[in-house]
């Protein structure tokens, strides 16, 4: 792997990431919109309506701002997704506390929280990440 940084497989990383998220929660929102859909289920049946559009489109936004973000090469790309996963966190909050009943939900939310800090670091300190999202030209 001679010339291949971290930073660029981390990137290349987070790339499939969203993009994988971006597409659970479209499916999601599928379901949540038309009910009956061709694939198996990937709702909560345990979270309320409301709660679940909360979730597909925090997701949604999230990953929309990542994956667009690093397209446009936007400047504020990290502050988009750390809000989106500000979002995320409070969705997060509800479903444990409130309708998440399995024994390891306090652990996966932790592991949750740390992923969001861990990558949103990344996204503000990392030199691969500020050279992502710089805008070339004028």
């Amino acid at each position: 792997m001679a010339g291949i940084s971290l930073g660029r497989v981390v990137l290349a990383g987070l790339v499939v990431l969203h993009a994988g998220l971006l597409v659970w929660a479209l499916m999601g929102l599928a379901e949540w919109l038309f009910g009956a859909v061709p694939w198996p289920a990937v709702t909560n049946p345990l979270f309320p309506r409301p709660v679940l559009l909360g979730h597909w489109l925090s997701v949604i936004a999230a990953s929309l701002a990542f994956l667009t973000g690093l397209a446009l090469r936007w400047p504020g790309t990290p502050l988009a997704v750390a809000l989106g996963y500000g979002a995320m966190a409070v969705v997060c909050l509800i479903e444990t506390t409130r309708y998440l009943l399995h024994d390891a939900r306090w652990l996966a939310m932790a592991a949750e929280y740390a992923a969001y800090l861990a990558i949103g670091s990344w996204l503000f300190l990392s030199a691969t990440a500020r050279q992502a999202f710089r805008r070339s030209g004028g």
